[in-house]
């Protein structure tokens, strides 16, 4: 049983040699037709790779570039906005106190005609009652002189009371 272990055990040495000749020219075979395809595939991709990042990039700073263009606009659009609102309070402003002018305007002439109103009327009422005192006035003289009156002794007599009830109130 010894001698049947060493067979299995022994070592060849041609056996080692083809063994390694045949790793080498397998290995030169899977490199020559097999790593540089591969490699080359590897770098294609790599490449593609680095094209996708650098439009990635780009494609970030153009968006960057951009959200900082519509934050200016927006910034000139809020500014123009509030440049609007501003305008629109002053003009509501002046209308509304040239509203209020104006009917402070009409409310002083309405007040002034209506005391010219009240002047007149009470002119022509003092007129009617001097009138009227003064027919009195001739209806007792009449019956007091128990004579006709002529139309000038009235009037001098009816100018003569008016004055007097004048300097009485």
């Amino acid at each position: 049983m010894n001698v049947q272990t060493l067979d299995v055990i022994s070592v060849n040495l041609w056996q080692i040699i083809i063994s390694l000749c045949n790793l080498l020219i397998m290995f030169w075979i899977l490199k020559k037709f097999l790593f540089r395809p591969v490699q080359n595939i590897i770098a294609q991709r790599q490449k593609e790779v680095e094209t996708i990042y650098s439009d990635a990039q780009n494609a970030r700073d153009d968006a960057d570039t951009m959200r900082t263009e519509y934050e200016s606009q927006l910034a000139d659009a809020r500014t123009q906005a509030d440049g609007i609102v501003r305008e629109a309070t002053s003009l509501a402003q002046r209308k509304s106190e040239a509203i209020v002018a104006e009917a402070n305007y009409q409310a002083s002439h309405m007040k002034q005609k209506a005391q010219q109103e009240i002047e007149l009327e009470k002119r022509q009422m003092l007129r009617e009652v001097q009138h009227e005192i003064s027919d009195i006035a001739v209806s007792i003289a009449s019956k007091v002189v128990e004579r006709e009156v002529r139309a000038e002794d009235h009037e001098a007599f009816v100018e003569d009371f008016i004055a007097h009830v004048g300097d009485r109130s």
